[in-house]
């Protein structure tokens, strides 16, 4: 069984079913002795009764008690006085049999007995005798059953109030648990930055070592981004040296654009996803829009855009580097206009950008969207640095799809998570 509740409730149910069961032969073991003692004092007081009642006058004579279950005819309660060899006195329940000299037979209606024996010596008599007195083992059959099934009902109530305690404690001590995990789904979402401490005691420890996981996360990737900012600046200055020191333009720039293309490789596989990072998808559009006007006002591009208000589940730098990639190549090769929209799509959002311009071959499709493909050079030269793009994607479990509009040109849809 994979769950926590059901393996807690599974066991709780199993060991309150062993505790009942085991109070159940205790409890119907000590009714049972105390049935048997009743009843036996019952017998003793009969039996006290009949030898204060016996006389030896030549043969014994015993005056009945006065009870008037044993006078009427196989009642099943019984006595009788016997000196081994014969009986010498009985009850008139036993009408005309006994229970033998021993007083070991059954009743005269063949029932089995409960009976009681006692040896005393009658006054005037030279022998030992013997008083047995008897009666129904099913009467005492009937008195155990009237007060065990009560009990046993009672016991079976206890149970099923133990199992609903059981259910209740069990759904009350794991809602921290589901508190932990709404907890992480809000870091996730980036409506919290950390997980608030539980005031379980057992449980601070994990959530102290997840709250330490989280920051540590972000240590990464700030730690990764510096580096790579770092080293970006180290090269730039080697590179303008080399330009200014009249190196082949194409050759500088060619390096540029390759040095570039590794740093954002470089940021790329060193980033881990980031937990609890909401970033707004407008802003970031209307930033690289800014970047872009220039280009689009000298092209004489006319721009649409269709957008609800969305939040990406992400790092904006990702972000931008995703969409800033596929506008600049749709502002480089459109024709005449650009249209930008987003929209909802189930947990996540799809941004489409779309183009008039020459579009890419059929047969080049399937090579843009084999993951880890470059475009620098060969399709229609757009340098659009898909694979940056196709590994950012990757990292937030997404999707790039690449097509050719009906009229013509690209269509790139971007699926993202959403937050």
């Amino acid at each position: 069984m994979s769950s926590l509740r059901g393996r807690l409730l599974a066991f709780s149910a199993l060991w309150t079913a062993v505790a009942l069961a085991l109070a159940w032969l205790f409890i119907s073991a000590l009714l049972q002795d105390f049935m048997e003692g009743r009843f036996s004092a019952e017998l003793h007081s009969v039996s006290d009764a009949v030898m204060a009642r016996a006389e030896w006058r030549g043969a014994l004579s015993v005056t009945p008690p006065g009870d008037t279950r044993f006078e009427e005819p196989l009642s099943g309660w019984y006595w009788q006085v016997s000196d081994g060899r014969q009986v010498l006195a009985k009850s008139g329940s036993l009408w005309t049999s006994d229970l033998g000299p021993d007083g070991r037979l059954f009743g005269p209606d063949g029932a089995a007995l409960f009976r009681q024996q006692r040896a005393f010596t009658a006054p005037g008599a030279g022998t030992p005798l013997t008083v047995t007195v008897a009666l129904p083992q099913s009467v005492m059959t009937a008195e155990e059953r009237r007060i065990l099934h009560p009990l046993a009902a009672a016991l079976a109530i206890l149970g099923a109030v133990l199992v609903a305690a059981s259910i209740l404690s069990v759904t009350i001590g794991l809602r921290a648990l589901d508190r932990m995990r709404h907890g992480l789904d809000a870091v996730r979402a980036g409506r919290a930055e950390q997980l608030a401490l539980p005031r379980t005691r057992e449980l601070r420890p994990l959530v102290e070592d997840l709250n330490h996981l989280i920051a540590e996360n972000h240590s990464i990737i700030l730690r990764a981004r510096t580096h790579v900012g770092n080293l970006a600046h180290a090269l730039k200055t080697p590179l303008a040296a080399l330009a200014n020191a009249g190196a082949e333009p194409e050759l500088v720039a060619r390096m540029d654009r390759i040095l570039r293309w590794h740093l954002k490789r470089a940021r790329t596989a060193a980033q881990k996803r980031s937990l609890g990072q909401v970033t707004p998808v407008r802003p970031v559009l209307d930033d690289l829009l800014a970047v872009l006007c220039r280009d689009i006002g000298d092209r004489g591009l006319t721009l649409t855009t269709t957008f609800p208000d969305l939040s990406f589940a992400g790092e904006r730098e990702d972000l931008e580097e995703m969409l800033g990639n596929i506008l600049e190549n749709a502002v480089k090769w459109a024709a005449g206009s650009i249209r930008v929209s987003g929209q909802r799509q189930g947990d996540g959002f799809a941004l489409t950008v779309q183009d008039d311009g020459p579009g890419i071959a059929q047969d080049h499709l399937d090579t843009v969207l084999a993951r880890g493909a470059r475009l620098d050079e060969g399709v229609n030269g757009s340098g659009l640095g898909l694979s940056i793009v196709s590994d950012l994607v990757h990292l937030y479990d997404g999707r790039l799809i690449l097509s050719n509009a009906p009229k013509g040109g690209l269509k790139a849809t971007l699926l993202l998570p959403l937050a």
